[in-house]
């Protein structure tokens, strides 16, 4: 792991490259911080580029303010891409070497980046004091070549200072251990590596905190203190209340920045934690980016609507594009009545049926029920069953019995009393029940996956990574993770105005056939509808896939045929309810819509609501020994 060139002089090495140590301290749950900060590093991406594009197309956004929100959004972006990738990169091949001159490279570029976003947080506090405390030179003072060299002086004021401190670290001999333990060549995990007298080094690192840091906050804080002197001395509230509102949004992101910022690096070094140092480093270099954008959006009003008004042009031209994808024209918002119920059809169009589907039905769920249960008991009374595989699987048996009897009883009911009438309240907690329940089936069997690729690519660190305390955290991330989304689209949906028929052609209250009740505009329920479902049943999928995929490698690799058999029949079962319960969601949610296809919708929904947990007993017992053995023991007693 280290290349090290032996010098005649000195003692000390020279050092060719460091190891970044990232959070190689909790092995157990690497795949799954690979996929958080991958969505988190998407959707930074995603929302600061949007931001860019409307405030550079919407002609009402053309303003100063706007013109410094769009070049912060880029440097978000830039600032991120300096770290986020590489600590990818490092979680997915857990090999965390950087050369010297990568390790430089970081640290300059994240030092620049960083810089200049605090000059242009002084910037944009500089707009609103000249706004708010001079509105009627404000066209004049801050016109557009002013605009303009305001942002380049951010951009380029501090190079020539960074590069000149890296280069004084990087000049430094560097001894003993090449770990850093830090998920990025941040200066103080770098300094501690060096040799001799760090003083001057350290010295220069506060001069340059104190320039690009503090008088910065200096500045923001002398400018806010005049808005808020002129603010105050307004007659009008409601003045002062559209006065703080559009600082507000600015001062939440700088409180967020500069605090965490100042505490890494003017803290005294005695008092610095390593860990606690990562954890306010990912604030300033992950979450604050990833808050950002939320923050400018959600609290702007002009933002808002600029977006709005972005996201019909996109609907309009993927119309245009792709006619058979319209939405039927829906009656006008003004012309409605409130609905306070729907009907479920469930299967109304073969009525001769009706008694057979509700004994069938109630057979079904009978058995899941039955089939789930003695999994769940069988796993937790017998002891060769008290491994991390059994585990999971008791859960997940236990979470099959949850999730069908969110639909089953009710659609068992409207079978036998012929009234399908269900309340908004009703529906809606219905849908979040269903969501919440099935994204954490989603969570689960990529946790289940992982449980197999550790036990199969790294048999001996099996116990020690996945120790009951971690299979314990594990499961209580996939029940808990999709809480506050699925309420979040939940009442998104709800939140919109129903007209015209109160009929949903379905067996319970799924997205696709309730938003095609819904009035207006659709589009932004649909996109989130997507995004929903790539981040809770695509992501989980691929996860699943990569682990699969070092499966089989390492299986591949095995001597033995007999082995290899063995490590393959482990993974069988649950490779087989991957498929039939992701490929049937898969299909349903990111298909595109038509209108034609109630029919296939109901058919592919019984698929991962009914018929998955019915096959998922079957097919863990059957094809597992030691599930069969414990449950001959059980019916022997």
């Amino acid at each position: 792991m280290e290349n090290k060139l032996k010098t005649e002089k000195t003692n000390i090495t020279t050092m060719m490259e460091f190891v970044l140590l990232g959070f190689s301290d909790i092995p157990n749950i690497q795949w799954l911080l690979f996929g958080i900060f991958l969505v988190i590093y998407l959707t930074i991406l995603m929302c600061n580029s949007i931001i860019i594009l409307i405030t550079k197309i919407d002609p009402a956004l053309q303003t100063p303010m706007y013109f410094f929100l769009s070049n912060f959004s880029f440097l978000e972006i830039c600032y991120v891409t300096v770290t986020i990738p590489r600590m990818l990169m490092d979680l997915l091949t857990q090999k965390g070497r950087i050369s010297l001159l990568a390790c430089a490279t970081q640290m300059c570029f994240f030092l620049m980046f960083g810089g200049s976003e605090c000059l242009l947080l002084t910037v944009m506090a500089y707009d609103r004091y000249v706004a708010i405390c001079n509105p009627l030179h404000y066209p004049l003072v801050m016109n557009h070549k002013v605009c303009v060299q305001l942002v380049t002086a951010s951009w380029v004021s501090d190079i020539p200072v960074v590069i000149g401190q890296t280069c004084q670290i990087f000049s430094l001999p560097f001894c003993g251990s090449n770990t850093i333990n830090h998920f990025f060549c941040d200066v103080p995990p770098v300094l501690k590596l060096a040799c001799g007298d760090t003083f001057v080094n350290e010295i220069g690192v506060y001069v340059v905190a104190l320039v690009f840091i503090v008088v910065p906050f200096l500045l923001i804080v002398v400018s806010y203190g005049k808005i808020i002197s002129n603010i105050l001395k307004l007659s009008s509230a409601t003045g002062r209340a559209k006065a703080f509102s559009t600082c507000s949004s600015h001062l939440i992101v700088v409180v967020l920045f500069y605090g965490t910022g100042t505490i890494t690096y003017l803290q005294p070094k005695p008092n610095q934690s390593e860990g606690i140092e990562k954890l306010i480093s990912l604030f300033y270099t992950i979450l604050i980016p990833t808050l950002n954008p939320i923050i400018y959006t959600l609290r702007n009003k002009d933002i808002m609507v600029a977006l709005k008004k972005l996201l019909r042009t996109a609907k309009h031209r993927v119309n245009l594009l792709f006619p058979q994808m319209k939405h039927p024209e829906k009656i006008p918002e003004e012309n409605l009545t409130t609905l306070t119920e729907f009907i479920l059809l469930d299967f109304a169009e073969v009525p001769h049926l009706q008694w057979f589907l509700f004994g069938l039905f109630l057979i079904i769920y009978i058995i899941i029920l039955l089939s789930n249960g003695t999994i769940f008991l069988i796993t937790k009374l017998d002891p060769a069953l008290q491994t991390p595989m059994y585990f999971f699987l008791g859960n997940f048996s236990f979470l099959e019995i949850c999730y069908v009897s969110v639909t089953l009883p009710r659609m068992l009911m409207n079978l036998w009393t012929q009234r399908r009438t269900i309340s908004l309240v009703a529906c809606a907690t219905q849908m979040y029940w269903f969501l919440m329940l099935g994204a954490t089936e989603c969570f689960l069997l990529a946790v289940m996956a992982y449980d197999r690729y550790v036990a199969i690519c790294n048999p001996l660190h099996y116990p020690l990574v996945m120790n009951h305390k971690v299979c314990v955290q594990l499961v209580a991330g996939c029940w808990v993770c999709g809480v506050p989304v699925q309420i979040g689209q939940t009442l998104q949906i709800f939140s919109l105005s129903f007209c015209g028929s109160n009929l949903i052609n379905h067996f319970f209250c799924d997205i696709p056939p309730v938003l095609q009740l819904t009035c207006g505009n659709t589009f932004v329920s649909e996109m989130m509808v997507y995004l929903g479902a790539l981040l809770f049943v695509t992501v989980p999928f691929l996860l699943i896939l990569v682990s699969y995929g070092e499966i089989i490698s390492a299986v591949l690799k095995l001597p033995s045929t007999r082995i290899q058999a063995k490590a393959f029949s482990t993974c069988s079962s649950h490779l087989i309810v991957v498929a039939l319960f992701f490929g049937s969601a898969i299909v349903t949610y990111l298909r595109p819509k038509t209108q034609d296809l109630a029919g296939t919708d109901k058919v592919l929904s019984l698929f991962y609501t009914i018929l998955t947990p019915l096959f998922n007993p079957m097919i863990y017992s059957l094809r597992n020994k030691d599930v069969i053995m414990a449950l001959k023991k059980l019916l022997c007693k």
